[in-house]
């Protein structure tokens, strides 16, 4: 049996607060999710880290750049 670092649970209520707001499914957001077991508990991967801060800093830059076109 497994359970989940506290830091995969805080990924798990990020991804549902960005489906919230892009109006996106949740579950095609936790298809991304990856995790890996150290002794009987599930970590988030390196690589997932790496991928979801890419994946925000997209979204921020995208609204920036929104917000920009709608201020001129």
């Amino acid at each position: 049996m497994y359970k989940f670092n506290d830091e995969v649970i805080a990924e798990v209520a990020r991804l549902l607060q960005v489906a919230l707001l892009t109006g996106t499914d949740i579950v095609d957001n936790l298809r991304q999710l990856e995790v890996e077991p150290k002794d009987d508990v599930l970590f988030l991967t390196e690589n997932y880290k790496n991928e979801a801060e890419n994946r925000l800093n997209t979204m921020q830059d995208f609204l920036n750049n929104v917000k920009n076109v709608e201020e001129v």
